[in-house]
């Protein structure tokens, strides 16, 4: 399996698309009118009318459809008019899907809220002080240092294995299977400063939750919807507990896309919502901004992506889920998926279709490369499991919320 392993690889150097450096230059960007808060709907109009062109929208979902790439739904939203929706699939805009790691950047959304309305006195709080009661395997200063910030930023020095999905040494799976997720997660030793080095721990995304809960002494969950989704008009959720009853601040939330719309177009509104602010502005201009730097193409802040040249953020969740901000020129985007093909990836969708339709000249662009599922199977890549129970689902035959 380890040579396979490494013959994936080398097809996947080979084969899969780098993305070019692409030159924009504007051409005519004219201020719209706002549109109405969507607290209660979305109001809708045409991609023209916000100045947008329609033929290269529809050409992305040609692309999808052309490719039988996998897509639930794909919303563009300028200046809060929703102007162009696709739902490919047998998902329909009132039908909830899962986000993934989307949830994530939602969990961030209410750590600021909380720090905010002063259950949280700082983002440098040390995340030890919140589970005095426990008593936590391999001790040191270093894991006493240990903040909130770090929490966000994936930077807490943990030791901690997660690009292995389909294996035993994936420390995600380990957590899950564990009666006790914080105490796995805070009794793993240290294996570098906190704030040295990133690491993407999603059981560091699930103490988010658990300190939302210490702090608040309520559940995640009402705490979102009493300081979160009321605000927005958000009621149709669904969202997973651990064994603890601690609602999971990694995944596990379904939304429709809808309303993961409205999360961004919250943060493009500079946290403000129908003249209540509801997230604080510095979060969100925190939150828009790189704070680490994950590897030479990739940066990260407050459990969401960024796209600095582009002036974008993301929430991103495996399948390709994705809440993308584009404030210069005030975009929402949304996507649900259940596919690796990287032309579902954020920046993809940016630079080939979307800001080319606002009139952006872009160079050519290389086609995608579709990874063929006999690749997922051999390779045991972390999609083998989900990828066989979405379809399965699809057919009848599974429930996905059984799925890890």
């Amino acid at each position: 399996m380890n040579r396979i392993a490494v013959v994936l690889a080398i097809v996947l150097v080979v084969f899969y698309p780098t993305q070019q450096t692409l030159g924009f230059s504007q051409t005519s960007l004219e201020s719209y009118d706002q549109a109405p808060w969507p607290t209660e709907v979305w109001s809708r109009t045409t991609p023209e009318q916000q100045g947008m062109d329609s033929t290269e929208l529809e050409r992305m979902s040609e692309h999808f459809e052309r490719n039988e790439i996998q897509v639930d739904s794909i919303l563009v939203i300028r200046n809060g008019w929703l102007l162009y929706e696709d739902y490919p699939s047998s998902f329909g805009p009132d039908d909830t899907h899962h986000l993934f790691s989307c949830t994530k950047s939602i969990t961030s959304t209410l750590v600021g809220i909380a720090v905010d309305l002063g259950y949280i006195e700082s983002v440098d709080s040390a995340v030890l002080d919140f589970f005095k009661e426990y008593d936590f395997s391999n001790p040191s200063y270093a894991k006493e240092d240990i903040s909130i910030r770090h929490l966000l930023e994936m930077t807490t020095g943990l030791s901690w294995n997660e690009e292995h999905y389909g294996e035993d040494i994936n420390d995600y799976n380990k957590m899950l299977r564990s009666d006790d997720w914080v105490q796995y997660v805070l009794d793993k030793p240290m294996k570098s400063n906190p704030g040295d080095d990133f690491y993407y721990n999603s059981g560091a995304s699930h103490l988010l939750s658990a300190i939302i809960q210490e702090a608040t002494q309520n559940t995640t969950l009402n705490f979102a919807r009493s300081n979160l989704f009321q605000h927005l008009g958000i009621t149709d959720i669904e969202w997973d507990r651990d064994p603890l009853g601690i609602y999971r601040g990694a995944s596990r939330m379904k939304l429709t896309p809808e309303d993961m719309a409205k999360i961004g177009y919250l943060y493009l509104m500079n946290g403000t919502w129908d003249r209540t602010q509801v997230i604080p502005q510095d979060w969100v201009q925190t939150t828009s901004r790189a704070q680490v730097q994950v590897d030479e193409t990739m940066d990260y802040s407050y459990q969401w992506w960024v796209i600095e040249d582009l002036g974008a953020y993301y929430a991103s969740g495996w399948g390709y889920q994705s809440i993308t901000v584009v404030p210069e020129y005030e975009l929402v985007l949304v996507v649900t998926a259940a596919t690796i093909d990287a032309s579902v990836q954020v920046e993809s969708l940016l630079r080939r279709w979307i800001l080319p339709s606002l009139g952006l000249e872009a160079s050519e662009i290389e086609a995608s490369f579709t990874i063929p599922p006999v690749l997922i199977l051999v390779g045991a890549s972390p999609y083998i499991v989900l990828a066989i129970a979405y379809f399965m689902e699809r057919k009848g035959l599974w429930n996905l919320d059984k799925v890890e």
